[in-house]
C-alpha cells in the first residue's frame, strides 16, 4: 500500500496481548463446572454400586473420573492462590 492510500490519523493497531492463548484456560470459572461434574459423577458411581445387577465397574471409574476432577480443582486452585494463573 503506498502512502497517498492511509490517512494520515491512522495508527497501526497493537497486537491482542490474549491472542494465541488457549481458550480452554479458563481459570477460576472452571471450578464449580469440575465441581459439579464430580458431584454427577459419584452420584452415577453411588447408584451403580447400590443398585442390583448394575456393573460395578462403572461405579469404579465414576469414581476415578471424580476423583481426577477433584485432583483438578486442587490444582487449578493453588495456581489462582500463588498468582501462577489469572481468573
Amino acid at each position: 500500500m503506498s502512502p497517498e492510500h492511509t490517512a494520515p490519523d491512522q495508527a497501526p493497531q497493537q497486537p491482542d496481548p490474549e491472542h494465541g492463548k488457549s481458550p480452554t484456560k479458563m481459570g477460576f470459572f472452571m471450578v464449580p463446572v469440575e465441581l459439579i461434574g464430580m458431584v454427577l459423577l459419584i452420584g452415577i458411581g453411588v447408584r451403580f454400586l447400590t443398585v442390583e445387577g448394575q456393573p460395578d465397574v462403572v461405579a469404579y471409574i465414576a469414581f476415578a473420573f471424580g476423583a481426577v476432577l477433584l485432583v483438578d480443582v486442587v490444582r487449578r486452585l493453588r495456581r489462582l492462590s500463588t498468582g501462577r494463573d489469572r481468573y
